[in-house]
């Protein structure tokens, strides 16, 4: 009984040495969050600008057309929309590339034992990188309809600090899950796809009845969007976001202390 009762708390001892290895190697996954978006542009005129230049003109098309879609006033809607877009870009890419976590990485873990951890704060930390590339879209659509001065400055801070964190978790759990079953990544796009036109993105919860919209209350994507969007649009987090986005992160830490612990020591096979 006590070699048995000894084993899951060593795990999880392992998995704190991990994760504070991971913290400590901050260096390492700075850079290689920032040479990934290099790579990516390399060779490019303009670099990483096309992402902000990418991100400008399809606000500005579908935020004009948008708003004769929806008869809602321009003013009104294409700062939604510019930062509902923003946000969810930041939301879905991080997801989306959470499950390449482990699998582009498998030349450094097969050479080195790195903490784990790490590769999942590099993928949190690029799409930080490119969500910070389309900051300055938001901030100029704000001042063009004077909704700068509107912006809660704390709780927006606050719930990009949330988001972040449970990105965290999600890029290590998603990755190891993704590293183990091939197919999840194709699930995960389909996914996405989907979840693009059941967030209230390109339009705003309001508009549905309110069979309808529980569809937003139980939708965590549309939670997180939520905890960020309000606070820069000067307005309140619904009470539901709170909520789902707790229990949201109450499931990911359990994830995380379960299936990222046991499949941990197996990844480096798994690649």
């Amino acid at each position: 009984m006590g070699a048995s009762g000894l084993k899951p708390l060593s795990q999880l001892q392992l998995l704190l040495i991990d994760l504070q290895g991971g913290l400590k190697l901050w260096r390492f996954w700075l850079h290689l969050g920032f040479e990934d978006i290099v790579k990516q542009y390399r060779r490019s005129f303009l670099g990483p600008v096309w992402i902000s230049i990418n991100t400008a003109i399809f606000i500005g098309a579908f935020g004009l057309i948008g708003a004769q879609v929806f008869k809602i006033d321009v003013q009104t809607y294409l700062p939604f929309f510019c930062v509902s877009h923003i946000i969810f870009l930041f939301i879905s890419q991080t997801i989306s590339e959470s499950c390449q976590t482990f699998i582009s990485a498998g030349a450094f873990l097969k050479q080195t034992p790195y903490p784990k951890t790490a590769f999942g704060l590099r993928v949190v930390w690029r799409n930080i990188l490119m969500f910070g590339h389309n900051i300055p879209i938001a901030v100029i659509v704000l001042l063009v309809f004077g909704g700068f001065a509107k912006i809660h400055v704390i709780p927006f801070i606050l719930g990009i600090i949330f988001t972040v964190f449970c990105a965290i978790l999600v890029a290590c759990v998603l990755g190891a899950l993704c590293a183990r079953f091939r197919d999840i990544p194709m699930i995960v796009a389909s996914l996405m796809q989907i979840a693009m036109f059941l967030t209230p993105v390109m339009w705003q919860p309001s508009q549905l009845t309110e069979r309808a919209q529980l569809i937003v209350h139980i939708n965590p994507l549309a939670a997180f969007l939520d905890l960020i969007r309000a606070p820069v649009l000067g307005q309140a987090v619904d009470s539901y976001s709170y909520l789902v986005a707790g229990l949201t992160f109450l499931t990911l830490l359990i994830a995380f202390f379960t299936i990222f612990l046991k499949s941990r020591r197996r990844l480096v096979y798994w690649l």
